[in-house]
């Protein structure tokens, strides 16, 4: 029988084997090995799991337009939304203090604690009237426009010491507040009164800017009459008693033919 013969380790060996292994290099490279581990297992746990559990829980935003700000951010709190207001807008539909706008829009999915954006109203806007007069009728109506009021009604009156085409008179005086969308009344000057008029052209001009050429020019506006026609709009002057350039007494009255696309029941007759 044969027998294996071992001879024990040699204790030199062995220190020499763990002294190669346990080098001030290797335990750096350990040490840095475990420390990116451990950062990485922090990581994974305090955000990068939260935010995948998390992933999915969306929410519809709720309609807060037209409600008091007060009970918008009462909803919102409750779904879970932050509400801030961004703007103040004057507006003539919704008195101070309701929502006039959102975003979000409603019904959009958003996650939850999303930050919604309120617009909220400061109701309506008084506005400084002007002082129109002096002015032409054009820009007095352009400066209407410009403050969000407007031109009312117009009435044309012969004077003797105004040039023509000038404001003499305004509804609402120059300073008072009024609320947007007002309407100002004017008298405008036609000038020296004159006893003949040159008829102007009302053709093609719709029969609410002719009514108003026709008043201008201190002629009388008499019948007016309908006729089926589809080749211009609705309510347009294709015809007029008195020529264009004729010069005739003011006060005459001119009579008018305007389209229309219904039967009125007025049977044109004309005599002209």
């Amino acid at each position: 029988m044969m027998f294996l013969n071992f001879k024990p380790l040699d204790k030199e060996f062995f220190k020499e084997i763990l002294s190669k292994i346990f080098t001030a290099r290797n335990i750096l490279y350990f040490a840095l090995t475990t420390g990116i581990l451990f950062s990485g297992v922090v990581l994974f746990d305090q955000i990068i799991m939260p935010l995948y559990t998390r992933h999915g829980q969306r929410l519809r935003v709720p309609d807060v337009k037209g409600k008091r700000i007060e009970e918008a951010e009462e909803i919102l709190k409750q779904y879970g939304l932050k509400m801030v207001k961004q703007a103040e807008k004057y507006d003539s539909r919704l008195p101070f203090g309701y929502i006039i706008d959102q975003n979000p829009r409603p019904n959009r999915n958003v996650k939850k604690g999303r930050r919604v954006y309120v617009v909220m109203s400061l109701g309506e806007r008084d506005i400084e009237v002007p002082n129109l007069i002096g002015l032409s009728e054009t820009n007095a109506e352009e400066i209407l426009t410009s403050l969000g009021l407007r031109l009312g009604d117009r009435e044309y009156q012969y004077v003797m010491n105004e040039p023509p085409d000038v404001v003499i008179w305004q509804s609402v005086p120059p300073k008072r507040m009024v609320k947007s969308g007002a309407a100002i009344d004017i008298r405008v000057s036609l000038g020296k009164p004159v006893s003949n008029i040159i008829v102007p052209s009302v053709l093609g001009k719709t029969l609410e800017a002719a009514e108003r050429e026709i008043k201008k020019s201190g002629l009388t506006l008499g019948s007016v009459q309908y006729q089926l026609n589809d080749t211009f709009l609705p309510n347009t002057v294709i015809e007029q008693s008195l020529k264009p350039g004729l010069t005739v007494a003011r006060g005459d009255t001119i009579n008018l033919v305007v389209t229309t696309v219904k039967e009125t029941g007025v049977q044109l007759n004309k005599k002209w």
